[in-house]
């Protein structure tokens, strides 16, 4: 701010100048004016009353010549103190107008309300960082505003390993995996075994989607279960990612593997055993070889989907809003969708078909799942992620190989 103020005082000085100048110019030039015509006005009375002395004139010619030579003089004099007064008003307007361009050229060009946004976001990192830690509701802005203090932090301590993986994660929360992983990786150069770390890397990495970064996600998980042999969630997802890879019996001695960790009565125990079931072959067969074969004998899983919106919720449609519909798994082992449809808003009840055809990549699609959670969400901009204000409805149905299976969903509930 104190860089601001010398700017600015910089630039209105120099405009007081460019503005002053002339004016005070001619300000003397008129005073020079006046004090000359005195001058040849006192002058000329004194040659009046010599012609009176040497009988060229007549005392009463002389009488009014002098007359008529003060009130000459007189309205000069008048004439300049309008025109001064005048000339104030002008100055003090163009002071004026001086000071809101050179004040709003500086605001500009500094970009103050982004410096203003930065200094704001840099003295709520706590107050953010409590928030998350709580778990409590975060907005998308709430998180962008926290890792732009965050990251502000690490450039004065860039040794502080948590909060690269901090700032990793709400990379993560805001759809942004590429940024994420160079943060994780900052993180892991300083703490190569912090645990927490490592899993959300291989999250990222899984989010990229690409062969090299599934493979490199494997390697994470795996060294997860090295440190820790009985991490539920890295075998969770390395059964996942060994799927996504082709390598069908790691993924099912992984399911095995994770179902031995899970009391029977846990909710995920039957989502666990019919994973198993679909890699020993009872029923479907693994995820990717299903979807291959689906493809290839015109038996991929697809899903018609009617939805609509609550009459309660018809008022709060924004006007630019997008519509997304999106499966996924409902185990939630993987946030990423098997499948996703963007569409603009338009008259509801709209009509939309998911398919391995909308699958974000090839090796897992909306055949890899045999219960889909689908979902029809209204966001206020084009960024996937939930946040607060958009509109949102969900269902989760069986899928079936072969068969379009229909379904509806009705948005009824406003995200807080």
């Amino acid at each position: 701010m104190s860089e601001f103020l010398i700017g600015a005082s910089v630039l209105l000085l120099s405009a007081v100048l460019l503005v002053c100048l002339p004016w005070l110019r001619r300000s003397k030039q008129t005073q020079q004016d006046v004090l000359t015509n005195t001058r040849l006005i006192k002058q000329r009375l004194v040659e009046l009353t010599v012609e009176q002395s040497q009988g060229l004139l007549s005392e009463t010619d002389r009488l009014q010549a002098e007359q008529e030579l003060k009130l000459a003089l007189l309205d000069e004099v008048k004439d300049k103190e309008v025109v001064t007064g005048q000339t104030a008003w002008m100055l003090a307007i163009g002071l004026f107008i001086a000071l809101v361009i050179s004040g709003g050229v500086y605001y500009k060009a500094n970009q103050l309300q982004q410096i203003t946004h930065w200094q704001t976001a840099v003295s709520q990192l706590n107050v953010l960082g409590q928030t998350i830690n709580n778990g409590q509701d975060i907005e998308a802005k709430d998180l962008q505003d926290f890792a732009l203090g965050l990251r502000t932090k690490l450039h004065e301590e860039p040794e502080d390993a948590t909060g690269w993986m901090l700032l990793g994660r709400v990379w993560g929360a805001l759809n942004q995996p590429n940024t994420a992983k160079d943060a994780f990786e900052k993180s892991l150069a300083l703490e190569p075994d912090n645990i927490g770390t490592l899993l959300s890397y291989a999250q990222a990495l899984i989010l990229l989607g690409t062969e090299d970064e599934l493979k490199q996600s494997r390697r994470v998980l795996q060294r997860v279960l090295t440190l820790d042999p009985n991490n539920i969630n890295a075998t969770g997802t390395l059964a996942i990612v060994s799927a996504q890879l082709g390598d069908n019996q790691k993924a099912l001695e992984y399911w095995l593997k994770l179902q031995s960790f899970l009391p029977k009565d846990d909710a995920n125990y039957a989502a666990v055993q019919q994973k198993i079931n679909e890699f020993q072959g009872i029923g479907q067969n693994n995820s990717e070889l299903a979807a291959t074969q689906a493809a290839e004998q015109g038996g991929a899983k697809r899903v018609q989907i009617t939805i609509n919106i609550s009459d309660e919720l018809k008022a709060k449609l924004p006007s630019n809003g997008v519509l997304f519909v999106f499966a996924q798994d409902p185990t939630g082992q993987v946030r990423m969708p098997a499948a996703v449809v963007k569409l603009p808003l338009a008259q509801f009840p709209v009509s939309v078909e998911l398919s391995d055809a909308n699958a974000m990549m090839p090796s897992y699609t909306l055949s890899s799942l045999s219960t889909a959670k689908l979902v029809a969400r209204i966001s206020l901009d084009e960024n996937v992620m939930q946040a607060a204000g958009e509109l949102q409805g969900e269902i989760i149905l069986e899928l079936q190989a072969d068969k379009l299976i229909t379904a509806n969903i009705l948005i009824n509930k406003e995200i807080m």
